[in-house]
Order: structure tokens, then sequence, then C-alpha cells
């Protein structure tokens, strides 16, 4: 899954608006689907289609994006974000 934070300038001004790109990852696709529609009176979203397909949303107010993208990262494992650290189970006794 990828997650892409981009901040824009909006119509030459100093004003910034954030964008939250979401790739469509069929693990995630139904807690994606919950989080969206639970921010779905705030913010904007686009399906745009590249190598991948991702959601485009944006949102007027920057704390909405941030608190929207923090919440698609708790669903996603620790794993996803360190796959170079590998997870030793022989280490763990059964308890």
């Amino acid at each position: 899954m990828i997650l892409r934070l981009k901040i824009k300038p909006v119509n030459k001004s100093n004003n910034k608006q954030i964008f939250a790109w979401v790739q469509d990852h069929k693990d995630f696709r139904e807690e994606v689907k919950q989080i969206v529609t639970f921010f779905k009176d705030q913010i904007t979203v686009k399906k745009r289609l590249r190598f991948h397909k991702y959601l485009k949303m944006t949102s007027e107010n920057p704390a909405i994006m941030l608190s929207l993208l923090s919440a698609i990262q708790d669903i996603i494992p620790e794993i996803y974000f360190n796959p170079r650290e590998e997870i030793d189970f022989e280490e763990f006794p059964n308890t």
C-alpha cells in the first residue's frame, strides 16, 4: 500500500493545500472505505488511475487531512512499515 502526502500552493497564493493519495490495495480496501465514509462530509475524494489505482483526497482543513492520514496509517500493520526488520518467532516461547 502506498501513501503519499502532497502539499501544493493554491492559485498562486501563499496558502497551501494538503492532498493525500492512498493506493487502492485489496488487503485494506474495506477499512479505507470505512474511514472515508467517516470523513465524507469534510473531505473531497477523487479516483485517479496511474500505474496503481489511487484515491486522491483533500480538504480545506489541514487538521482533517492529517487526522485522515493518521487513521489510515493505524490500520496498516507495523510489518508493512519495517519490511527490513524480520520477526523471529522462535524467540517467543509459546505460553
